[in-house]
Order: structure tokens, then C-alpha cells, then sequence
């Protein structure tokens, strides 16, 4: 069986509890959470298992916090994840990609509040003011090799929007077209993907890619790969994971502890002979 066909089941099987049964929950924060369940779930099971599937808040050592995200992906491996009251605040260093999940985009007004909910985790400083260094195994980091999270695609944090159903592709993408004039590129959405109909994304010279930075024209799959819509985001978004980087958090910096108050003890114990000169 082809991957292709998988994935054309489990497509059939996320509209019914993306879709149907969240039609069937009233209250619209139960609806949204059954949607975000339902996504979730999936890309626990497809995305690397490095990276750790949640929501929240994602904060930088200058105090900046986004809005809060329906989906956040980060490195299980180098995280450190605060909780208050069940809610959760990542570091951005160790945030790999976030998402906003809808059941319709049915009106410009929509489609921005999710677009700036992105762009509110793309603006946190990434690079603590150009300190962090780039995480290259576990635990280590290479002194000379740049993390710079302004002009690198794979430095910055990708951004989604996933979507049952949406306006026209023709609407969209004017939308966005718009939304870009307006930003600089590194906030620019990566991809926006309505499962049901089509997928938006970019288009370098060597083809397909997520990337904002190097991108030569704005991507869009036709009628014909409707099908194949729930594979291509997995594949977009696992690569993605398999390639970005992230940064070593400085928690002293997030803590706000330049110095503390402290005493100097000597690293042995002096030794007092009996005429009470200590050596």
C-alpha cells in the first residue's frame, strides 16, 4: 500500500473527529480543544518523537510573551517547559514550530487574528540579544557556527495555520499577499493548510519549500491533490523538525539573576598550628 493511500484513511478519520464531532460539542472552548485533540494526535504519531505536541504561551528572556497557541512543537530533549496553573510557557529557543487550528477561516478578520497570533512567537527574540549558541547534539554547541534567527530560516521558528475550510484560494492568497507587504519576511506565515481543498506554502528555484527567506513565488496545490493534502502537510512539517535548529536557553537570563548575594569560603580547610599561624 502506497503512503499516500495511509494517508488518505487517516484523513477520512480526522474529518469525523476534527469535523464532525466537534460540530457536535455546544460550547465553542470544548469545540476548539476536540479540534486541537483530534490534530494532535496525529502529528504525535507522525512527527519525530524528539519533539513534544502542546499549547500555551511561548516567552523570551526579555519578558515578551505571545499570545496564547494552540499547538506548540518543541525539543523534548533540551526543553524546560514552565507550568502555572496548568498553563504552560516554552522558552522560545527550544520551539521548533506552532500552529493555530480552525474549523472555518471564513472572514479576513479570521484569518489575521490567527496570522498575528503566529507572528506574536516569530517576534520574540530567539537569539536573546545575539548570545544564544546553537544547539548542534545533545548538549553541545560549536563555537563557530552563527544562530541568527533574523535572516536563517532554519533559526526561526516555522509558522502554520491548519484549517477544515476556508474561503477561496484565490481570496487567501490575496490575504496573504497583503499580509506580507506589510511585515518583514521572517514573520510571514509558512503555511496555511485548508486539508479539505488546498495547501499554501512557498517556492524557491529548487522547488517546494516553508522557507519565507528564499522564497521566489507563493506555492499552491490544485483541485487534483486534494487527497494528498494531509500527507503533503506532514511531510512539509516533518522535514521542517528534521532540520531546524534551536538554541540553548540562558534560564539565568529568564530568571533575571545577574548576581546574588553571596560569601567566599576558601576551597579547603586552613590548618592552625600550635603557635596559631594558619597556612
Amino acid at each position: 500500500m502506497k503512503l499516500n493511500e495511509i494517508f488518505k484513511k487517516i484523513s477520512e478519520k480526522l474529518d469525523i473527529e476534527f469535523g464532525e464531532l466537534s460540530k457536535e460539542i455546544s460550547h465553542p472552548l470544548k469545540s476548539g480543544e476536540a479540534r486541537e485533540n483530534a490534530l494532535r494526535k496525529i502529528l504525535e504519531k507522525y512527527l519525530p518523537q524528539r519533539v513534544g505536541i502542546d499549547s500555551g504561551f511561548v516567552i523570551d528572556t526579555q519578558g515578551h510573551e505571545s499570545k496564547q497557541i494552540d499547538i506548540v512543537i518543541y525539543d523534548k530533549i533540551n526543553a524546560t517547559v514552565f507550568s502555572i496553573n496548568e498553563i504552560k510557557y516554552f522558552p522560545c529557543e527550544i520551539v521548533i514550530a506552532v500552529g493555530e487550528i480552525k474549523s472555518n477561516i471564513d472572514s479576513k478578520k479570521n484569518l489575521e487574528d490567527a496570522l498575528n497570533k503566529i507572528k506574536s512567537v516569530k517576534e520574540l527574540d530567539r537569539s536573546n540579544q545575539g548570545k544564544n549558541l546553537l544547539i548542534t547534539g545533545p548538549g553541545i554547541s560549536l563555537q563557530p557556527l552563527k544562530f541568527n534567527p533574523l535572516i536563517q530560516h532554519r533559526d526561526q521558528i516555522l509558522g502554520f495555520i491548519f484549517t477544515r475550510t476556508s474561503m477561496s484560494r484565490e481570496y487567501i492568497i490575496e490575504l496573504l499577499q497583503e499580509y506580507n507587504s506589510r511585515f518583514e519576511r521572517r514573520l510571514w506565515l509558512n503555511i496555511f493548510c485548508d486539508y479539505k481543498n488546498f495547501l499554501i506554502s512557498y517556492e524557491s528555484d529548487k522547488g517546494l519549500t516553508p522557507s519565507s527567506m528564499d522564497s521566489k513565488r507563493m506555492y499552491c496545490t490544485t483541485k487534483d491533490e486534494r487527497q494528498n493534502l494531509l500527507l503533503l502537510f506532514i511531510s512539509i512539517l516533518s522535514t521542517f523538525v528534521n532540520e531546524a535548529h534551536i538554541a540553548r536557553p540562558n534560564y539565568f537570563d529568564y530568571a533575571n539573576i545577574i548576581t546574588t548575594r553571596h560569601v567566599d569560603y576558601p576551597l579547603i580547610k586552613r590548618e592552625t598550628h600550635k603557635n596559631g599561624n594558619a597556612t
